[in-house]
C-alpha cells in the first residue's frame, strides 16, 4: 500500500551553502514524511561564513509559483521564511487571504546569524500588518521578538511575559524561542497560544554550529501540523527533532552541520 504523504511548502529563500532557507526546509520536509514544494523568494550568494549577494525574485513570479504549486497539490501546511521586502510580503499574503485553510507558520526571518539583513526596513511594517495576521503561529527569536516588540529580551525570565505580551499586540500563538540567552544551560522555548503557556528545554548544546536551526524548527513545526498534531504538539515534536538534529551532526567540509535526518538511538 502506497504511504500518503502530506503536501507541505516552503516559501523562503535559497541557501547555496544547503544549511538553511529552502534547502534546509526541503530536507527537513523529507525527514518527517512530507512532500515538499516549494516557492523561492530570493536566490542568494552564501555559505556558512556569511551572506555575499541578494538576487530578489520578482513579486509576480512569486505569485507565478505559489498559484502553480496551490492549483495542483492539495497544501496541509506552509511556512515562510525570508521573504525579503514589501511587495513579495503582499504577494505572499494575498495567496494565504485566499487560502485560509492552509496552516502557516511564520519564521519572522529578518538578519542572518552573520549579521546580513535579510529583510528590508519598509518590509517589517508590511510583515507586521499583512502576514503575521494570517498565521496560525509565529516562531521569532530573542533579537527578531524584541523587533516585534520593541524591548529588549535578554533573560530566562521574560521569556513568559514577553510571549503574551507578544501575543497581546499581535493576536497570534507565539513560540519565543530562548535559544540565543547568553550564559544558559538549558535552551528554553516558550509557546503562547493566548490560553495556556507551554515551555519546552533541552540541553544547550555547546560548540554546536547552529547555522539553519531557525528554518529547520519551523519548518518542522509545519511538517507535524500537516501529519495532524495540534500545535502544543507539533512544536514538542519539532524541538526534539531539532535537538537530535543538533546532537548527531554532520562533517560538512570545515564544519560541523546539523543533520537532517538524525539517527533516533543516537
Amino acid at each position: 500500500m502506497k504511504k500518503d504523504f502530506p503536501i507541505t511548502l516552503t516559501i523562503a529563500g535559497s541557501d547555496s551553502g544547503g544549511g538553511a532557507g529552502v534547502q534546509a526546509d526541503l530536507k527537513t520536509f523529507s525527514s518527517l514524511a512530507t512532500f515538499g514544494t516549494t516557492v523561492f523568494t530570493c536566490l542568494t550568494a552564501q555559505n556558512p561564513d556569511g551572506v555575499t549577494g541578494i538576487y530578489e525574485i520578482s513579486p509576480d513570479f512569486v505569485s507565478s509559483q505559489l498559484q502553480a504549486v496551490s492549483s495542483y497539490f492539495p497544501i496541509k501546511s506552509a511556512k515562510t521564511g525570508m521573504l525579503y521586502s514589501k511587495d513579495i510580503i503582499k504577494s505572499v499574503a494575498s495567496f494565504f487571504y485566499d487560502n485560509p485553510d492552509i496552516q502557516l507558520v511564520l519564521d519572522p526571518v529578518m538578519v542572518a546569524t552573520s549579521g546580513a539583513k535579510l529583510l528590508k526596513d519598509d518590509a517589517i511594517q508590511s510583515l507586521i500588518e499583512d502576514l503575521i495576521p494570517l498565521a496560525k503561529i509565529i516562531t521569532p527569536n530573542l533579537d527578531e521578538a524584541s523587533l516585534l516588540l520593541g524591548e529588549n529580551i535578554h533573560q530566562y525570565d521574560q521569556l513568559v511575559p514577553m510571549a503574551k505580551k507578544l501575543f497581546e499586540k499581535y493576536n497570534v500563538p507565539i513560540l519565543l524561542k530562548g535559544g540565543h540567552l547568553p550564559n544558559a544551560s538549558v535552551a528554553t522555548d516558550v509557546l503562547f497560544d493566548g490560553i495556556s503557556i507551554f515551555e519546552y528545554s533541552k540541553p544547550y548544546l555547546k560548540e554546536k554550529h547552529t547555522h539553519g536551526t531557525g528554518c529547520t524548527y519551523s519548518a518542522a513545526i509545519t511538517a507535524f501540523l500537516a501529519h495532524g498534531k495540534n500545535l502544543a504538539e507539533a512544536v514538542g515534536s519539532a524541538k526534539e527533532y531539532l535537538h537530535l538534529s543538533l546532537e548527531d551532526d554532520i562533517l560538512t567540509g570545515p564544519t560541523q552541520h546539523l543533520n537532517h535526518f538524525p539517527d533516533p538511538t543516537h
